[in-house]
């Protein structure tokens, strides 16, 4: 048996297709728990509908609103069966991802699989793909722990979170809760390296499902919002220090953490917040072969150089328009 955990809030908007998207799974021996927490646009009143009409839909719901990351806790405590998945209730299921993910986890010895995405947006209309690193080429790959986390260290965190399915017993005797308090938003990401560390992690790489990034979500708000560094950064080096005897290479890392500065300054500039000359620590980017060999690489390091020169002449309004003119890209 496999079993499906939704944590909601306020999805009145997507819920109902989201749970349709189950619904027509092809593969039979399933049943779908949705743990609402105290949602108030009507939601909740939409997923009791569906567990009136469907004998294999559960609808819980919280005493008081616990947060997001407790929410996903409260859907780890309710998986049961053999394997189990905490799919997200605006997202698209296509109907044989439940089929491959089974199949790929009773064929292989791993802890859990991950699938590809397309990226869709509130009108459920694919934008674009899923960020993919371009050598994984093949439809299936395994990854031990150090494979794993030199890939993300490289290339960014490519895992889509609500894709992965795994087996109910680590989730509920190893993983048991998402660690929101030392990881905030990226507690997602940890417990993806904790599964690893237990056993090989499997990622097909057919797009089975749609990830569903609008203008009216976190995600989209956030990437132009926010003036600290991602949560990642959190785990990664947290991660980093736990394994450095690994000697892992961290110069494609570096280069990240370089982005994710240049990508804050244009956001303080962009919300009116205190930005000076120096802030972009351009000096301490290591300006190894594979950076110089990337084009996109050295245009952020050229964006990079020319904001911070604007800001250094006290030119600020120039700067501004330079922001605005690269966030239409992002």
């Amino acid at each position: 048996m496999v079993c499906i955990c939704i944590p909601n809030f306020n999805n009145i908007c997507t819920i109902s297709e989201t749970l349709d998207s189950l619904i027509r799974q092809t593969y039979s021996n399933l049943i779908i728990k949705v743990f609402d927490n105290v949602s108030n646009d009507g939601s909740w009143e939409v997923i009791q509908k569906y567990s009136d009409k469907y004998s294999n839909i559960f609808a819980f719901q919280n005493s008081s609103n616990v947060g997001a990351e407790a929410n996903f806790t409260e859907c780890i405590k309710g998986l049961e069966g053999e394997y189990g998945a905490i799919y997200h209730a605006d997202d698209l299921y296509h109907s044989s991802m439940v089929e491959e993910q089974v199949e790929c986890l009773i064929s292989n010895n791993i802890s859990a699989v991950f699938v590809k995405a397309d990226i869709i947006n509130s009108k459920s209309v694919i934008v674009r793909e899923q960020f993919f690193p371009a050598t994984l080429k093949k439809s299936y790959y395994q990854f031990d722990f150090k494979q794993l986390f030199s890939l993300i260290l490289k290339y960014d965190n490519f895992l889509i979170t609500p894709s992965v399915m795994a087996r109910v017993d680590l989730y509920k005797n190893k993983i048991k809760s998402w660690n929101g308090y030392k990881f905030n938003t990226s507690a997602d990401l940890d417990v993806w390296l904790r599964f690893s560390e237990i056993q090989d992690i499997g990622i097909i790489t057919k797009k089975l499902m749609s990830y569903r990034l609008s203008e009216s979500s976190y995600s989209y708000r956030n990437k132009f919002t926010r003036v600290t560094p991602r949560d990642m950064f959190l785990v990664l080096d947290f991660y980093i220090e736990k394994y450095k005897y690994l000697n892992l290479s961290l110069s494609d890392y570096k280069f990240l953490k370089f982005k994710d500065n240049v990508i804050v300054s244009s956001n303080k500039l962009l919300n009116s917040k205190n930005l000076a000359c120096g802030d972009f620590e351009i000096l301490s980017l290591p300006l190894t072969g594979c950076i110089l060999r990337s084009q996109k690489k050295i245009v952020i390091i050229l964006y990079a150089i020319m904001l911070n020169f604007l800001l250094c002449i006290k030119l600020r309004a120039v700067g501004l328009r330079l922001v605005k003119l690269a966030s239409r890209g992002r």
